[in-house]
């Protein structure tokens, strides 16, 4: 018996009917779900998640005045509890992450786009174990990460030259470098010395991808998956192209870098890569092998975006607050000098710029409500019930920004890390301790970004003046502060003018070239791999 169209989507509206009065039924008698609006029958609080546009943390920050530190909404049966308190969210996904490490199946995302195959979006599995494992093996200390010290220094001297030649081209800039730096680490790739790169390039379309496609409650197949098998030609279908698409440049993204790296070990001329390690250390076999190019490509593309988000959210700051970087520069031409660039050995030498990296994570952090948890049993919290299969969101924007732990939250000063012996001081928490995430799900790649912020913030800032951009009246403009959208943020694209400090400051730029020369690209030998 065939059914028409029309039938197919009754059919499915009684089935998630049907699901959602038995999951109704079933939680009668438990405890109550943590306090929230009120829903529409059957649907849930369909109208109650975040419009478009809108900053997500600051959408569900509005619950903590409503309905207290943790509370929840259902679509369609689906709890989601937001945690607006940082001790609630240390209690349920650090001290019980046994329970609460899991990441929610999203249709689009996971099952449409193919991220479900990424460490980051990975169920807590045996096999995220694994790809777990693969990660921290090599990138879970900064001792483990020292060897790539060079790379990183070289790469920023590069973009210290890249903007003294174009400094209108900030953003660009920003992103080759990012996605220079975790290429080399990641592939052993050298991107292209000036331009565009391929690799680069596509890193960046990935990830913009990524952010659009994992935001909860954007995509509603994901609240009402029998969506997905509805015919294409259907009104409010268009998302399946968009899927369509995704999963191509995503499978291209996870293949080629991969085969890059497995030519160039083949004809032993392979660099020292996080994936060349993997493939030697742990072996290549087809089960191994999927592993190592999805845990790659994990460490690849979250590496590259997150530390653009930090980065712009850096010039965005002195640009704003241009007394910080007079003070960071007292203390760079005290320590350092000025015959050569800060490395990563001046590290623990420079409080000022270590205290400016950390306001920098909690000013705006790059996630402000993390990547979703999801819990795989039933649970309690605070006398509310907290169902298996719920998705936890921790509200890491207020954690960061809350005036009784920070006080004036808005306005950027590193010194609220550093003792001043002052008697009315006290150091505030390091915001470390939320933005890289909880519990089993901590980023793995947290030392290789620090240490990447470090050295493009201390010699970003030994050597360039940055300030307010001028209109064509010379009058200095003030940037807009505002962040988009997505479970990646960044800053609104915004103006900035960046100098070299003195003519002797210019010259050391120069003179790093010779220290750092570019190499050749790779490039040329990527098109010719076969994914």
């Amino acid at each position: 018996m065939a059914f028409s169209s029309p039938d197919i989507i009754v059919i499915f509206i009684a089935i998630t009917i049907l699901y959602t009065i038995y999951r109704h039924r079933n939680a009668k008698n438990a405890l109550s779900l943590p306090p929230g609006p009120k829903g529409v029958t059957l649907l849930g609080n369909v109208n109650d998640m975040h419009k478009p546009g809108m900053l997500e943390c600051h959408h569900w920050l509005q619950h903590k005045d409503l309905y207290g530190p943790i509370s929840s909404v259902t679509v369609l049966g689906q709890t989601i509890v937001i945690v607006n308190d940082p001790a609630i969210a240390i209690e349920l996904m650090r001290d019980r992450s046994a329970i609460h490490s899991s990441r929610p199946s999203q249709v689009f995302s996971c099952e449409m786009v193919g991220w479900r195959n990424a460490t980051a979006m990975r169920p807590y599995t045996d096999t995220w174990k694994v790809h777990r494992k693969n990660i921290t093996k090599i990138a879970s200390t900064n001792v483990s990460i020292s060897v790539f010290d060079r790379v990183q220094e070289a790469e920023s001297a590069h973009f210290l030259l890249n903007v003294l030649d174009s400094p209108d081209d900030l953003f660009d800039h920003l992103r080759k470098e990012a996605g220079s730096v975790i290429l080399r680490i990641t592939y052993g790739y050298t991107a292209i010395a000036h331009g565009n790169d391929p690799l680069v390039d596509l890193a960046g379309k990935t990830m913009e991808q990524f952010a659009d496609a994992t935001v909860t409650g954007k995509w509603f197949v994901d609240i009402l998956p029998c969506l997905r098998y509805l015919p294409e030609w259907l009104p409010g279908m268009q998302f399946k192209k968009t899927a369509r698409l995704m999963a191509t440049q995503l499978a291209q993204c996870a293949d080629q870098p991969y085969g890059f790296v497995k030519q160039q070990m083949k004809d032993k001329r392979n660099k020292t890569s996080f994936l060349s390690q993997c493939i030697a250390d742990i072996g290549n076999t087809p089960e191994k092998e999927f592993v190592h190019k999805w845990t790659a490509l994990s460490l690849y593309t979250g590496g590259a975006d997150t530390t653009v988000s930090s980065l712009m959210t850096f010039f965005l700051a002195m640009t704003v607050f241009p007394e910080i970087q007079k003070k960071a520069q007292e203390e760079l031409d005290r320590v350092i000098g000025s015959g050569r660039l800060p490395v990563s050995k001046d590290r623990a030498n420079l409080p000022y710029i270590e205290a400016i990296m950390k306001e920098t994570h909690r000013w705006h952090p790059v996630a402000p409500m993390g990547i979703p948890h999801c819990s795989i049993a039933e649970d309690t919290c605070r006398g509310y019930r907290i169902p298996k299969g719920a998705i936890i969101l921790p509200n890491i924007w207020h954690f960061t920004h809350d005036p009784a732990v920070y006080p004036e939250p808005m306005t950027f000063r590193p010194e609220r890390f550093l003792d001043c012996n002052l008697s009315a001081h006290s150091v505030e928490p390091d915001p470390r301790n939320f933005v890289f995430g909880y519990g089993r799900r901590i980023c793995p790649g947290r030392y290789i970004a620090d240490n990447a912020m470090f050295i493009t913030i201390a010699q970003s800032l030994a050597v360039f003046d940055i300030r307010k951009a001028v209109d064509q009246n010379g009058v200095q403009v003030d940037p807009v502060i505002q962040f988009e959208p997505g479970v990646i943020s960044h800053p609104v694209p915004y103006r900035c003018d960046i100098k070299p400090r003195s003519k002797m400051h210019e010259e050391l730029i120069k003179a790093s070239e010779k220290e750092y020369p570019w190499e050749e690209s790779d490039a040329e030998v990527l098109e010719n791999v076969k994914c």
